[in-house]
């Protein structure tokens, strides 16, 4: 474009800009995303033109009012201090909204160049005139890169925010298909191994061993198990981390307009149906981690020579084991494949997946392995085809059937005899202990068949879906899809709020780490203890006119403080008349521009980035060089190789996304380097020169910008640690504290759930405006939070690594660790939450049609309130009782009068998950002998319901010692409802409403009261615990004399020292105690 003369004589020596804001414009970004930071970019840059001109006019009249008459001299103070007064200023605050609102990022840079440019030529300017041309072509320049980076967006290379959905859909649905294939390999591996083997969790140590014993020539052989593991692990992280990037471009993708076939509605309704089939499947990897636990728990992680005592027991645990999971195998076969083929019919459906050939179909279907090859059968019917649902639902009801076969079949292997047992006979009493592990084995075995039956149950819900929007003619025709106004509104109130950036406000590339997430009121706010709540207008006005001292004394002011001085160490050379040429000449401004685009907050980054960046510019001069003279200085060989050097950045930008700004800054010095000489050879050198910057050619240009980005990057980075750094280190403790905060809000949601089943006052979470439906959006957001905090910790992690250790050393061990055990009791907490909102159905689910073949649209909510009206509500409806057998009620009855009887317990962890985020954020010690959440208290307070004394006692006799199989009857109580406590866990209540749901909770509390403990003591070791305890440290003399073997009690030394009179002045200094 600027090979055109027209415009090469308007934009002169300022063409240089136009191919380089339309870099930093992102122009690859999807269209949700380009265009929110298009529309934020173009309102930056007209009001940085406005504040520009407003700018140099002063500086003008500045210039008028203190040059004498006849004057020619160039330079004048007045006119380079109103400069620089307004450079400092505009710096300052546009940097405090960067870091308070990040999607104002690259607006923010971009106005940042503009003022940069307009103050540091400001000086130069004599007339009004001169500035409004000036000021107007920086505009036009902007303006026009603006628009080219949207015509390329728009027209040349579309890619739509809705195309990136469905892209990363159709990865999810790959992703889990995979998962359910690597879980049925995972359960078919321990059938016959040991799945309480070392090799599974603690390969490090294995390879030790084998290093010692071969030699160091030999690696460890894995099992088939442990291989089958580290398998599920891997599928299962890259599931999380699509699911995170999910939660991040679903609001761009419903605010896009496009022509297609599903609107905003519809994406969302996917979503979550998506969402609850990943988080029951998921749910099924952990029975890896509850192996693990058992394992450790009981001190099986052992080897050849470990007691034979603890080898027998470990063995028959194993065997018991490898028969359950042999009796799992044929239900999860038959589940594995309805899930697998469900999926697939759903994406056929949603077109999420292209449809395959009609001759290709068999090929397609049987990618899998161990997909089972239905037209082999005899079958016409296949994913895709409108039948299938029918075939589903019967593959559900098959497993279903299986399901409580397995359950009959595992009392029998375990050789219960549920009369004897439960009967209450002395002679035929079983041991606590076999009780207790048969009791932990049922729970867990339920658990599975649970989370197995909810898996199917969600994706018979997702094929019904997808069928429904075949039927309805969704599918069928594209038509023109607008977001709505509200859509629209909410979209633009949320790019300047503080709430949760990495969706809402992140639109563009260049901050990788500039996730912010609203964690609510009661996070970090803190009531004043030395002012009251404001109660007349005065002290209401005084209240906000504390907010001012407030506001400059915040992070957000402090980073723009200091973005102002380092702009201000380089841009003093351009108003002082000594340096004013020099600055010209060395063109100076560009390190200026460097500064804008490569601050950062944290210490860290500012590391990685100024190496990054020096990196960049580097291997930009090498790439300039070779572009130029290897067409011979051919102008359209020039631009088709710099097209193809951009192309090639590109790539690399999109695959990795760490490297950016080394990345972004090669690009953009390519494009000013190449830019800059081809806009010499066009106007001239003579127009070139006109602003007091001399020619240089590309061998010495290329150097020039070298040294420019070096200095600007080192001012930068000076910047960024001077006088006090804030670290990378700093900010994960920040995160790791909110991430426990919100898991805390997260159980209250739950503990709230529980609390309005058990008296009925949830109402149907289907329905809007019912405590349910609260409660249960409650629960996602704060769900989506965590998942936008997870890869800001993980970033901040990676960024530490850079940061200069002075002193000790960061634990990056303990922090780890937290991360890991916050993320897993936030997964526990997720399954136990979805398990209250989606309780499995009693029977098997109807294929969702009706006697009409009509789809039904409100079955799921009907079914499921039904479902949760029969496990909450102790007396409900007479037409829900009506359906619920007497005997299943009364249990119902006396399984909600547990439930009611958890409270303690959930504020025991909610307590605790409190205080140590709190003491986290502070650097505070931990109190004391905190007390710990006992896993296994649901079932402790079920035996012991009726007599508080008994559970008093026994409390206060319980170690805290976390165990897996600390779980049995111990006596027989009698609840208010008739029912004998025992009789509650009689595994004959096995298939009763209700119970199947009871397991998972149970289950998910010991994991969670498990994780809960590590992560006190991971906490605890990096603050401390306050000790109140009191010790005599005794001299050799003091020994010598009183005799080792005497021992002073606390009390009574005390008594000793505050019984003595106090010492005299020329007393003191000549004894201590300690």
């Amino acid at each position: 474009m600027y090979q055109s003369t027209t415009v090469a004589s308007y934009f002169t020596t300022l063409g240089y800009l136009v191919p380089i804001i339309s870099v930093i414009a992102l122009p690859i970004l999807p269209r949700g995303k380009f265009l929110m930071n298009l529309l934020l970019s173009v309102l930056g840059v007209c009001l940085g033109s406005a504040v520009a001109l407003l700018m140099l006019w002063s500086s003008i009249k500045a210039r008028e009012h203190t040059t004498p008459p006849g004057s020619t001299k160039i330079y004048n103070s007045s006119q380079s201090a109103v400069c620089a007064v307004w450079l400092f200023a505009n710096i300052y605050f546009i940097n405090v909204v960067r870091a308070k609102l990040p999607s104002l990022n690259s607006p923010v840079i971009i106005y940042s160049i503009l003022v940069n440019i307009a103050a540091t030529f400001g000086p130069l300017m004599r007339t009004v005139a001169a500035a409004e041309a000036f000021v107007q072509q920086l505009l036009t320049a902007m303006l026009a890169a603006f628009a080219l980076a949207a015509g390329v967006n728009l027209i040349v290379l579309p890619i739509s925010s809705r195309l990136v959905v469905f892209k990363e859909l159709a990865s999810l649905v790959g992703l889990l298909r995979r998962t359910v294939s690597l879980q049925k390999a995972y359960l078919v591996s321990i059938e016959s191994e040991d799945m309480f083997s070392a090799a599974t969790r603690t390969q490090t140590l294995l390879a030790a061993e084998a290093k010692k014993r071969h030699g160091g020539a030999d690696k460890p052989k894995l099992t088939k198990e442990a291989k089958a593991a580290a398998a599920l692990r891997g599928i299962s992280a890259a599931l999380r981390e699509l699911s995170g990037k999910l939660h991040a471009d679903m609001p761009f993708a419903k605010r896009d307009f496009a022509r297609g076939k599903l609107d905003a509605n519809d994406l969302g309704e996917i979503f979550m149906l998506f969402r609850n089939v990943y988080i029951p499947v998921m749910g099924i990897s952990t029975i890896i981690d509850i192996f693990k636990r058992v394992s450790e728990r009981r001190k099986w992680q052992v080897g050849d020579d470990a007691p034979e005592e603890v080898i027998a027991e470990k063995n028959i645990e194993k065997r018991v084991w490898n028969e359950v999971m042999k009796q799992m195998h044929e239900p999860f076969e038959i589940l594995s494949e309805a899930i697998d083929q469900g999926l697939e019919h759903a994406a056929l459906c949603l077109e999420l997946i292209p449809r395959p050939k009609k001759d290709a179909a068999h090929s397609i279907t049987a990618q899998n392995p161990e997909d089972e090859d239905v037209e082999a059968r005899g079958q016409e019917i296949r994913p895709g085809t409108p039948e299938f649902a029918k075939l589903l639902d019967e593959k559900v009801k098959a497993f279903y059937s299986k399901k409580g076969e397995l359950l009959r079949t595992w009392v029998k292997q375990r050789d219960i005899a549920i009369d004897e047992e439960y009967s209450g006979d002395p002679q035929h009493e079983a041991s606590a202990e076999r009780k207790e592990r048969s009791q932990a084995q049922l729970y867990i075995v339920l658990y599975m068949e649970n989370l197995m039956h909810a898996s199917g149950e969600a994706v018979q819900n997702l094929v019904t879906f997808a069928d429904k929007k075949v039927k309805d003619g969704t599918m069928s025709k594209k038509r023109f899809i607008l977001p709505t106004s509200r859509r629209l509104r909410k979209w633009l109130l949320g790019a300047f709020s503080t709430e949760d950036s990495s969706a809402e406000q992140s639109p563009d590339l260049m901050e990788t780490s500039a996730t912010i997430v609203y964690f609510g009121d009661g996070y970090n706010r803190k009531k004043d203890p030395e002012h009251l709540d404001p109660a007349t207008a005065w002290q209401h006005f005084g209240n906000g006119l504390r907010k001012v001292p407030a506001f400059f004394g915040s992070e957000e002011s402090a980073f723009g403080f200091r973005v102002a001085c380092a702009t201000m160490t380089i841009a003093i050379v351009a108003f002082l008349e000594d340096t004013q040429v020099f600055f010209m000449e060395q063109r100076l401004v560009w390190a200026m521009i460097i500064i804008a685009i490569g601050m950062t907050m944290t210490s860290g980054q500012s590391v990685f980035g100024f190496l990054c960046r020096v990196a960049g510019t580097v291997i930009a001069m090498v790439l300039s060089l070779v572009i130029w003279y290897i067409v011979d200085e051919n102008v359209p060989g020039i631009i088709v190789f710099l097209w193809l050097s951009l192309f090639i950045c590109y790539y690399f930008f999109l695959k990795f996304p760490n490297f950016i700004p080394a990345i972004l800054i090669a690009m953009v010095t390519q494009v000013l380097i190449i830019g800059y000489e081809l806009q010499v050879l066009k106007i001239g050198e003579a127009a070139s020169e006109r602003t007091g910057q001399p020619v240089y050619k590309i061998y010495l240009l290329g150097p020039y910008r070298l040294a420019n980005v070096a200095g600007g990057s080192l001012v930068a980075f000076f910047w960024t640690i001077f006088p006090s750094p804030l670290t990378d280190r700093t900010w994960l403790r920040r995160d790791l504290a909110a991430t426990l905060y919100l898991v805390a809000n997260y159980f209250g949601v739950i503990s709230s759930t529980i609390r309005s089943n058990v008296d009925g006052s949830g109402g149907d979470v289907s329905i809007p405006g019912t405590p349910a439906y609260q409660l249960f959006n409650a629960g996602r957001k704060i769900f989506g939070k965590v998942m936008l905090l997870v890869p800001s910790m993980s970033q901040h992690s990676e960024w530490q690594k850079w940061e200069p250790t002075i002193g000790g050393k960061f634990p990056r061990a303990a922090y780890d660790e937290i991360i890991l055990r916050s993320t897993r009791i936030m997964g526990y907490l997720t399954l136990m939450s979805y398990t209250l909102t989606h309780p499995t159905l009693e029977e098997p689910k109807p294929s969702g049609k009706d006697a009409n073949g009509e789809t039904t649209e409100t079955e799921d909510g009907q079914d499921r309130q039904a479902k949760s009206r029969q496990l909450s509500s102790r007396s409900g409806p007479a037409s829900d009782a009506a359906s619920i057998s007497s005997e299943s009620k009364e249990w119902l009855d006396a399984l909600a009068e547990v439930l009611s009887a958890l409270e303690p317990a959930h504020h025991t962890i909610l307590s605790t998950l409190t205080l140590l985020s709190n003491s986290l954020l502070s650097g505070q010690r931990l109190p004391p002998f905190l007390p710990l959440p006992r896993p296994y208290e649901m079932t402790r307070r079920l035996v012991n319901l009726g007599q508080p004394e008994s559970f008093e006692r026994e409390s206060a006799a319980y170690d805290d010692t976390l165990k897996l199989g600390d779980l049995g009857p111990s006596g027989s109580r009698q609840t208010s409802s008739g029912n004998t406590v025992a009789s509650i866990l009689d595994p004959r209540n096995m298939e009763q409403p209700g119970y199947a749901e009871f397991a998972v909770l149970q289950v998910c509390n010991t994991l969670v009261c498990d994780d809960l403990e590590g992560l006190m003591k991971a906490v605890a070791g990096l603050v401390g615990v306050v000790d109140f305890s009191f010790r005599i440290a005794r001299s050799e003399s003091t020994l010598g004399s009183s005799g080792g073997g005497t021992k002073v009690s606390g009390g009574e030394a005390l008594r000793k020292i505050f019984s003595k009179p106090l010492a005299s002045n020329g007393d003191k200094g000549k004894g201590k105690v300690d």
